[in-house]
């Protein structure tokens, strides 16, 4: 092969990889966000997730207040032992996800896990 053929595929190799590396870091490329939840034998019981709720009404109303298809429920996300709880999270779009990561991010969130669920 000639050196001048070298060069011309390692530019265009070169340049499918700054291309791909740019693509993959604006969000073009999209990539799986699946949110987990700890193992079911340690989550709280649906009690205890609906007490966290209740005590932290405020939080869930701000939550609620980022976008127009936000809710905040109790959620059992274990469907072997239904007694395990958390507080379920479903939003719309990744920019309500975002934000509802951001004010959780700032916050001292409900005392028990929190899910984000994709609806």
């Amino acid at each position: 092969m000639k050196s001048t053929s070298k060069i011309i595929i390692s530019v265009v190799v070169g340049l499918l990889l700054v291309g791909g590396a740019v693509a993959f870091l604006n969000g073009w490329i999209p990539v799986s966000r699946e949110d987990t939840h700890p193992p079911c034998d340690q989550l709280p019981t649906v009690a205890e997730a609906t007490a966290a709720l209740a005590g932290h009404q405020g939080l869930a109303e701000e939550i609620k207040a980022l976008g127009d298809g936000i809710a905040v429920e109790v959620g059992k996300p274990c469907p072997d032992d239904q007694d395990r709880g958390l507080v379920k999270v479903g939003y719309g779009s990744r920019s309500e996800r975002d934000a509802i990561t951001d004010l959780l991010s700032r916050r001292d969130g409900f005392g028990v896990p929190v899910h984000l669920v994709k609806r």
